[in-house]
């Protein structure tokens, strides 16, 4: 289970680039790639900015009309698949890993 109060920070060995309103994720060691669908890729985009996954969660939900419960379920899921994959890292608030990209880049 995901502690909201971590964050979550992409590693340098992954390329993510968006494509329309959709992403596609590299992960240059493994050669595997993710997609992610627009609301996905929303998820990703409030994970890897906002300073904690609560804060990212409260920031989805004024952007979709969602029960919170739900949308916990579903960001923890996409999170935990894309931590499977070695596609973020969630680390503690004021981590920066010297593997990852901050959180401060922005996503394209």
């Amino acid at each position: 289970m995901l502690s909201l109060m971590n964050r979550a920070l992409i590693p340098k060995h992954v390329i993510v680039r968006s494509v329309a309103d959709e992403a596609i994720l590299l992960n240059l060691i493994t050669e595997h790639y993710y997609g992610l669908n627009s609301v996905a890729y929303s998820m990703l985009r409030q994970a890897t900015s906002c300073p904690t996954l609560q804060d990212a969660l409260a920031a989805l939900l004024d952007e979709y009309e969602v029960e919170p419960e739900r949308l916990q379920q579903d960001f923890n899921a996409l999170l935990e698949q894309l931590q499977q994959a070695n596609l973020i890292e969630i680390v503690p608030p004021d981590t920066v890993s010297s593997d990852s990209t901050p959180t401060a880049a922005p996503i394209s």
